[in-house]
């Protein structure tokens, strides 16, 4: 074989050629990314230079894109909603709305922001995936003649206008008594209001609700205090109190439960008191009701009869300048009190029907001068119907008419006022030196004997007839004489 098969001939010419163009397209390649690195090394750098001016992309300052805008910008955008900021202040009767100008405050929020921008690193502003949120902290002060014109201005923080609060009152509610919250007033704490706005303001709250922020002042005290609840107690423990009167057996209703809410009295100081006056009013009206002493009456005698009987002194008649007071005593117990009440006199009986008060009864001894009869009535009976001999006429000594009660009843008296002292059986005074007794010397009674040959007042009766009036009284019986 030819040594020279194997050999390789190459073209130098062509050779060169392919090497210049391959360090040719190496060059170029070299300068376009040597270019692009230069663009791009100039546009980073470009950047970071911006930034240095303006905040970072992803800046979000109170809620707000704050990316590539100056301080500058950031002030007047954060500012505006300081600006424009409203705020409603509620009151109790109404509500105002007032404005950062209106109350003098400032809002310096440009030394937050610069340091924002300082804290920021230019050369990261690539980072445009990542978002940065910052709060503006706002420095604020208030120009002071503004704010004093601003509650000069507003009548509701005028000090000489406001009412002050009251303390609870206590009402008779439903026939109980109850503790009522008084007049809230309008007095404001105005420190205490500057203190809260101001509070609001920093905070951009939309409202602030005077009432619920304690501004306004209240009363010393609340429905809930002890002196209060105590008062409440007492006076619905006195509603409960009765005051009746024992006229004998008879239970007569004086102050009821009804009466004594019109009694009672409380004061600012929830002292309780009774109204005086009032009850002096209620014992001098009770009086003129069921006082029956010593006034003319209407009489039906055993033929039924109606004869008027002349005012005389018998009946029940009321302390009325004591009782009063045992009865402001008797409702301060806070208890039902039935009691016999100070009488100044008493009848024999008591009882209330369809004709008024009967002091009366049906136990009785009536005497008809007219006709010269005696008769005794026990329980609504006749046990006793005699003649009798009443006071002489003619020597002025007549009998004198009226109603009288027995207030000496006694066996074996010395009768004196006569010539001689003059002994009975039964002796039965009823008025003065004036009673019923026997007359054992007279041998008639009736007719006519009285007026010229009668006694010296009393009424003589038949021994019997005596006996048997004694026999069926007591002190305190009351005695019926009349004229027809």
């Amino acid at each position: 074989m030819d040594e020279n098969e194997n050999l390789v001939y190459v073209d130098e010419k062509a050779f060169a050629e392919y090497s210049q163009k391959k360090k040719s397209k190496k060059k170029k390649l070299i300068i376009t990314f040597s270019v692009i690195f230069g663009i791009l090394i100039f546009g980073y750098f470009s950047m970071v230079y911006i930034c240095t001016k303006v905040y970072n992309p992803g800046t979000v300052i109170d809620g707000m894109d704050m990316s590539f805008k100056s301080v500058d910008s950031a002030e007047n955008l954060v500012g505006e909603k300081y600006r424009t900021y409203e705020m409603t202040i509620k009151y109790r009767d109404g509500e105002e709305k007032v404005k950062t100008a209106d109350i003098g405050a400032r809002v310096d929020i440009r030394n937050s922001l610069e340091d924002i921008k300082a804290g920021q690193n230019p050369f990261m502003w690539f980072r445009f995936d990542k978002v940065t949120e910052y709060k503006a902290e706002k420095v604020i002060s208030y120009d002071s003649a503004a704010y004093d014109r601003f509650k000069l201005e507003n009548m509701r923080l005028d000090e000489m206008l406001m009412e002050e609060p009251e303390n609870p009152e206590i009402k008779l509610i439903d026939g109980r008594y109850e503790a009522v919250p008084g007049n809230p007033g309008t007095k404001i704490d105005i420190e205490l209001f500057d203190k809260q706005l101001k509070k609001h303001f920093e905070a951009m709250d939309s409202k602030f609700d005077v009432e619920s922020d304690g501004c306004y002042v209240k009363s010393w005290l609340s429905v809930d205090s002890n002196s209060v609840k105590s008062c409440v107690e007492k006076a619905n423990g006195m509603l409960h109190a009765e005051v009746t009167y024992l006229y004998g057996d008879t239970e007569v209703p004086v102050v009821t439960s009804d009466d004594i809410a019109d009694l009672i009295r409380i004061d600012k100081g929830y002292r309780i008191t009774l109204d005086r006056n009032m009850i002096r009013k209620i014992v001098s009206d009770f009086a003129e009701t069921h006082d029956t002493y010593n006034k003319e009456r209407q009489f039906k005698t055993h033929d039924n009869k109606i004869v008027t009987i002349p005012a005389t002194e018998y009946g029940w008649e009321l302390n009325t300048e004591g009782e009063p007071e045992q009865i402001y005593s008797d409702i301060w117990s806070r208890a039902s009190v039935t009691r016999e009440p100070e009488f100044l006199h008493r009848g024999y009986t008591y009882s209330v029907g369809n004709g008024g008060v009967d002091d009366v009864g049906n136990t009785y001894a009536e005497a008809d001068l007219t006709n010269q009869k005696v008769y005794l009535y026990v329980h609504g009976e006749k046990i006793l119907e005699t003649d009798c001999v009443s006071g002489k006429v003619t020597a002025g000594m007549s009998t004198p008419a009226g109603l009288y009660q027995i207030n000496i009843h006694q066996r074996n008296a010395i009768l004196r006022g006569g010539e001689e002292p003059v002994p009975v059986d039964y002796w039965m005074r009823f008025v003065r030196g004036i009673g019923f007794h026997d007359a054992t010397w007279r041998y008639s009674f009736g007719g006519d004997i009285y007026y010229a040959n009668g006694s010296h007042g009393c009424i003589n009766l038949p021994y019997d007839a005596a006996k048997t009036m004694f026999y069926n009284t007591e002190i305190g019986t009351p005695v019926i004489v009349y004229w027809r």
